[in-house]
């Protein structure tokens, strides 16, 4: 498979001038920790920038694509410890990236990355872009779905969980299942938006609400030759409604005495 420009861009570390010509003029970025777009070249090459600076070196483990867009899986790090993310582009008719959408995960990991870029940015970014605005107008209104849909896929036994809230992967069925459904009491009902599908992996992108802010969030489900899901791995964006998801989420596992607090925080050892 032929890779994506902006991932060879990103790997052979290419100078500032050539990448601006892989992006159209009005290039929109949706960034993991902001609640507001970015956009233009130069504000999104700067933003860009920044991130391989704080999270480098960055490290692409999958890209994926369908006739909208091209979905690129990386590692970098955070305060030493790892961070995953998806970066989402959509390239126009003319070729060039016409919008970015970062999401990542997990909690603890993207709080220390949201902390140091705004170190960095916060000049540049005001601050309103970092925090949650007032929730939008229709918030608590039933999410209009999409026509896309999926019969439900048995989870494996052994099923491991990578959630987008923990600090920590969750093993076993019944845990994970568990986990997710604790979300699911705060997170509204998905609205699909796409889903790519090869015979052992599965990912879907979809909208949904955290108490009435707007979420986007990435499924990847690895199937075994069952046709079970046995690694399942979450991400959402942006960090700021995501808080709201997991804290919520946490006071409901805290009442009903599930995932104590070694899921919630991060361990001395990276």
């Amino acid at each position: 498979m032929k890779k994506h420009p902006f991932r060879v861009a990103i790997d052979n570390h290419i100078d500032r001038k050539s990448f601006e010509k892989l992006f159209s003029p009005n290039v929109v970025l949706k960034a993991p920790i902001l609640t507001k777009a970015i956009m233009g070249v130069s504000q999104v090459l700067n933003f860009i920038s920044h991130v391989i600076k704080v999270a480098g070196p960055i490290r692409y483990t999958l890209e994926v694509s369908d006739s909208r867009q091209t979905i690129l899986l990386w590692n970098g790090k955070a305060g030493g410890f790892t961070l995953e993310a998806a970066t989402i582009l959509v390239d126009g008719e003319d070729g060039l990236i016409h919008e970015i959408r970062v999401l990542m995960r997990s909690w603890p990991m993207v709080k220390i990355f949201r902390d140091e870029m705004h170190k960095e940015l916060s000049d540049a970014i005001p601050q309103h872009y970092w925090e949650l605005g007032p929730r939008p107008t229709d918030a608590g209104k039933p999410r209009e779905s999409t026509p896309i849909a999926l019969k439900p896929i048995e989870n494996a036994p052994d099923m491991t969980l990578h959630s987008p809230i923990l600090a920590k992967s969750v093993s076993g069925r019944k845990l994970a299942e568990e986990s997710v459904r604790l979300a699911h009491q705060v997170q509204s009902r998905s609205s699909y938006t796409s889903i790519i599908a090869t015979p052992d992996l599965l990912i879907e992108l979809f909208d949904c609400d955290a108490d009435g802010y707007p979420m986007e969030g990435l499924w990847i489900q690895k199937l075994n030759k069952q046709g079970q899901i046995y690694d399942l791995t979450v991400m959402l964006r942006p960090y700021p409604a995501v808080t709201v998801l997991r804290n919520m989420t946490k006071r409901l596992a805290e009442q009903e005495g599930v995932l104590g607090d070694e899921y919630w925080e991060l361990s001395k050892s990276v």
